[in-house]
């Protein structure tokens, strides 16, 4: 302990500590623990309501044992190393686990150095309540009385803006703004991977959605202390004391400042060509060269933003990016996963792989990033106090 910094209650006790490791602790007192350590298996007996506090005040250094075993456990759960085996073979998914390993380990120090700016996409807004695009497209297209055949036909083409424009034709651009108001102004639902996402990053957010769930989930207090940027006019300056939250689409609340039809994006990126000097594309390549990017929720399929990136990186040359992150999804077939790790490595990108439709992983990734961050906390804390 360095004189002239005296020891606080907390520090004495290690109780700062325990509260780092919230699921660690919750493990322990759900009985979910198997370990061979005599006092936890005592303790279990008893049947306490907080086993794991009398545990970690008991038998500080079993704790940590404990601690030790669970975050290797989680490591093999989170990274799906039994599934990557089962689907690929011992040796090619020994392989994609200990690449997962590595790259969720490289997140962490860079989600510890506070470079990361989340990106966030339409995945997230679905377990809030709203829509996907595509599934959105379908209800505007319902209201607007297209065939659904017709309506099918253009999302199998990927043909999203072109579907719009038509709408817009036919029944004028106030209809579909309407539409857009009835289904993303509605009040979401806040998950754990919202609140997830509200604790890792109070810096700067970038979405693509249209919705106010993070807005939601950042103005829980009576003084609100969010700054909602709407890429397309981008005429505001990011507000240091807030969140800041760009949204770089648009905001259901301005559809005429919204970037739906082909038109739209054409002015909003450029239309023969990209122009990255216009208000969205300049955005994007600013973040994508200076930041960390998180990729959460995205398709990150070829749209328009890709092409920026694309863009931005080949105008570069051999200039060095920081290293750009994406929690993403792993095609069965090993060939199909060799080619998806390559087009996004071609743009800079890091993916960590999750099984094919557990999107229930997209969160647990995240939650075991903050407890590493956390156990990296207190490791920092008990240094200094030597």
């Amino acid at each position: 302990m360095m004189s002239g910094q005296p020891e606080t209650w907390c520090q004495q006790d290690g109780h700062a500590d325990f509260e780092l490791f919230e699921d660690f602790n919750a493990w322990i007192d759900q009985g979910e623990s198997d370990l061979d350590l005599p006092l936890l298996q005592k303790l279990g007996q008893v049947g306490l309501s907080n086993t794991s506090k009398a545990f970690f005040a008991g038998d500080r250094e079993a704790y940590e044992q404990a601690l030790k075993a669970y975050r290797a456990e989680r490591h093999f759960e989170v990274l799906s190393r039994e599934h990557f085996i089962e689907t690929y073979g011992e040796e090619d998914g020994t392989h994609w686990f200990d690449r997962n390993e590595q790259r969720f380990n490289q997140l962490v120090e860079r989600l510890a150095a506070q470079d990361v700016v989340p990106f966030i996409g339409a995945g997230i807004s679905v377990g809030g309540g709203f829509p996907t695009w595509a599934n959105h497209l379908r209800q505007q297209g319902r209201t607007a009385g297209i065939p659904p055949a017709q309506v099918e036909a253009w999302l199998a083409q990927g043909q999203y803006e072109e579907f719009i424009e038509h709408i817009e034709r036919q029944h004028g651009r106030d209809a579909f703004a309407q539409e857009i108001r009835d289904v993303f102004g509605k009040r979401g639902s806040i998950q754990g991977i919202t609140l997830l996402i509200s604790e890792l990053f109070t810096d700067t957010l970038i979405t693509t959605n249209y919705d106010r769930l993070l807005e939601q989930v950042f103005d829980s207090g009576e003084t609100p202390h969010v700054q909602v940027i709407n890429g397309v006019t981008a005429m505001e300056l990011p507000d240091p004391e807030k969140v800041v939250i760009i949204k770089i689409h648009g905001d259901f609340k301005d559809p005429a400042h919204c970037i739906l039809s082909k038109a739209q994006y054409d002015q909003a990126y450029g239309a023969a060509t990209l122009d990255l000097h216009r208000a969205v594309p300049k955005i994007l390549s600013r973040y994508y060269r200076n930041n960390s990017l998180l990729f959460i929720g995205c398709s990150l399929r070829n749209d328009r933003t890709l092409q920026v990136f694309q863009a931005t990186k080949a105008a570069a040359g051999d200039v060095l990016f920081p290293q750009h992150f994406a929690i993403e999804q792993a095609p069965e077939e090993l060939d199909a996963l060799v080619a998806r790790n390559g087009e996004l490595s071609r743009l800079g990108i890091t993916a960590i792989w999750y099984p094919r439709g557990q999107h229930e992983k997209v969160e647990a990734v995240l939650r075991h990033a903050r407890g590493e961050l956390n156990y990296m906390k207190a490791q920092v804390a008990r240094d200094r106090l030597k």
